[in-house]
């Protein structure tokens, strides 16, 4: 495994223990931008890592820290990672199991600058978040 694989496991891991904060210190760029799909109330383009990480927030809040992010396969590229990420959330009105696709663009410090997210249903990621 790669060193941005390994860092992105890490970070993943931090991320469904509910580290906001930690998941973003060790993976994203200041200046990242995370693009969000669909046509939800949070589809768009996410520009710096305080918006990014207003983003996560809201989802672990909408959750109530109930969300699950395991990477189960990375293909690693020089300044690209490639993850197909199980995702596994509850909410007062429902539950989401989907497998997302997350290609990552990464800087010469090794923290990601370009984030792209993409479900294998997008229509049930829309509906649970709203």
């Amino acid at each position: 495994m790669g060193e941005k694989a390994k860092r992105l496991a890490e970070a993943m891991a931090l991320i469904s223990r509910g580290d906001v904060e930690a998941f973003g210190d060790l993976l994203l760029a200041d200046d990242i931008i995370w693009h969000w799909p669909g046509r939800s109330s949070v589809s768009g383009d996410y520009h710096g890592r305080s918006e990014a990480l207003e983003l996560l927030r809201g989802f672990h809040e909408l959750t109530d820290n109930r969300l699950q992010v395991v990477p189960l396969d990375l293909l690693e590229g020089e300044d690209h990672l490639m993850s197909f990420t199980k995702v596994t959330a509850e909410s007062e009105d429902g539950k989401l199991d989907v497998i997302m696709a997350d290609a990552m663009r990464f800087d010469e410090s090794g923290r990601v600058v370009e984030f792209w997210t993409l479900s294998n249903d997008q229509a049930a990621v829309d509906a649970f978040i709203g």
